[in-house]
């Protein structure tokens, strides 16, 4: 009997559980046997194969390609977008006294003039009885000093006071011409400090330098008037800083021309550094 031979297994299980896994595998080995060889053929034909069918399509790749072209790529930084850096202003300088030159007009004084005095002269009146007595005469004669005095009178007048000097003007005269400047008590540091104290900042966003011309008169006694502002740059220093002139009780010390007080017309320019709240 053939070991092939489904009978071979049934006489082999005679007698034996058949549902048992053992006599299926055995019925079915045949069938098993014949699948397990045509995969493993098909298996062996394929890895032999496919290394001819790759030859064959790379070349086939080959012909149908055109040529290789080596092209460099060439990398391109792109440069960053600058950053715009805001400059801050540079700090302002202290506030700094502005020391007017000195003059350097020469004192001219005027010495009043004096008059001379005039002199009247008083001819003699010829009346026609003495006209009667002369004797007519073509001839010149020098005339006779000795027979009698000639009187001279004086003009009583006014010219012999001479002139008077003129009034002075009470128009201000301008700071640089003066012969001794106006100063204030203690020197202008005193002065700047003063204005720093008692001037009030304005509300401001960021750091700001405020720069203020102002012009007054120094009067004869000292006190300032005619306050202006000339230059405002705004935020309302201009006003504030003509009420800080204003509310000076110190007196400064006047201007001197020829030995007297004068007017004096002051420009002062103001530099204030205001820090933001």
């Amino acid at each position: 009997m053939s070991l092939f031979d489904k009978g071979w297994i049934d006489l082999v299980f005679e007698g034996r559980n058949k549902s048992y896994g053992a006599y299926k595998l055995r019925s079915e080995n045949p069938k098993t046997t014949v699948i397990a060889l045509a995969c493993g053929a098909f298996l062996f034909s394929a890895m032999v194969a496919a290394p001819l069918i790759y030859s064959e399509l790379k070349e086939s790749l080959a012909k149908n390609d055109g040529p290789v072209v080596d092209e460099k790529i060439e990398l391109v930084e792109i440069p960053d977008e600058p950053v715009e850096v805001e400059e801050l202003p540079p700090p302002p300088p202290e506030v700094k006294i502005v020391q007017a030159p000195k003059s350097v007009v020469d004192e001219v004084k005027f010495k009043p003039l004096e008059a001379e005095d005039k002199k009247k002269i008083v001819e003699p009146i010829i009346s026609q009885e003495d006209l009667k007595d002369a004797t007519p005469s073509n001839q010149t004669k020098a005339a006779d000093l000795s027979a009698g005095d000639i009187n001279i009178d004086v003009y009583a007048g006014d010219l012999d006071k001479g002139v008077e000097p003129a009034t002075p003007s009470d128009e201000p005269i301008n700071y640089a011409a003066l012969q001794v400047k106006p100063e204030f008590p203690g020197g202008m540091d005193k002065f700047y400090e003063f204005v720093r104290k008692n001037f009030r900042n304005p509300d401001v966003d960021r750091e700001t330098n405020l720069k203020i011309t102002v012009s007054f008169v120094v009067e004869r006694d000292g006190s300032l008037s005619n306050i202006k502002v000339l230059k405002d740059p705004g935020y309302g220093a201009g006003k504030e800083a003509e009420r800080v002139l204003k509310s000076l009780k110190t007196k400064w010390n006047p201007g001197i021309q020829n030995g007297k007080p004068v007017r004096a017309n002051y420009i002062l320019p103001i530099t204030m550094k205001i820090q933001p709240n």
